[in-house]
């Protein structure tokens, strides 16, 4: 099924308003060094090394390309198969946030398959904007970061946010997997950021929805929450029945 003609399926590239290139692949050392080897769906740093001008990762191979192009690829997934893949996301979001880490930048283009196989592992991938935080620091973080289509709204009103935001990201995830579309396509910035602002989508248009059960929707409402505090958790989603049966 391919998406609407209005829709855009172009990459956007992550911003950030004060990390620089080196500091983002020193931030990417630091959070990877905490936590990637202890989860199958997080890329693992193998090592890294530093030249005079540069800093370098090592990184187990992912053959298999970016969540992003199979979507491209496929116009959209079955509901059984998508619930397979958050699945997955969200086991190790669940896992980074229990470390004290938000992502910060989840995205497609930052979700990698293993293998080529339709079965592969999904792999986290691009920590270069994320964070390693206490629960005390909720309010600190309040650099826009992240890439526009996916932010949360506390992130455009700057009045601080945390963990939350990855749940926001996976909502959006989620959205774009079932119907092929992302929710707040707009044909301007400001307009895509006021949609966010009042999660202003809809499972629109109804061809593209028919056969999407109410438990995604539910699922997909209940990331996309404007209040981060009535947002799930990342366990609190591994749990509802959308992510919780076996496809």
């Amino acid at each position: 099924m391919l998406p609407p003609p209005s829709s855009s399926l172009t990459t956007t590239p992550s911003v950030c308003s004060n990390l620089g290139g080196n500091e983002q692949v020193r931030n990417e050392i630091a959070v990877l060094r905490k936590v990637s080897m202890g989860h199958q769906n997080i890329l693992t740093l193998v090592d890294y090394f530093e030249t005079m001008n540069n800093l370098y990762l090592v990184t187990d191979l992912a053959l298999g390309g970016e969540l992003f192009e199979r979507i491209c690829r496929k116009g959209s997934y079955y509901e059984s198969d998508a619930a397979d893949l958050i699945r997955a996301t969200l086991s190790a979001i669940a896992y980074l946030h229990d470390h004290g880490i938000v992502h910060r930048d989840l995205k497609p283009e930052n979700l990698l398959f293993r293998t080529p196989e339709d079965n592969a592992d999904l792999l986290i991938a691009d920590f270069g904007l994320s964070r390693i935080m206490d629960e005390e620091q909720f309010h600190v973080l309040t650099t826009t970061c992240g890439t526009p289509g996916y932010m949360a709204p506390e992130i455009f009103k700057k009045t601080g946010h945390g963990k939350p935001v990855d749940l926001w990201a996976l909502g959006v995830i989620t959205y774009f997997l079932l119907c092929g579309y992302t929710p707040f396509d707009r044909d301007s910035d400001f307009e895509e950021m006021q949609a966010i602002l009042n999660a202003d989508y809809s499972f629109t248009p109804l061809e593209y929805w028919r056969g999407v059960s109410e438990s995604a929707k539910d699922f997909i409402r209940r990331c996309l929450t404007i209040d981060p505090g009535k947002r799930m958790t990342g366990h609190g989603a591994v749990s509802t029945s959308f992510c919780g049966r076996e496809g």
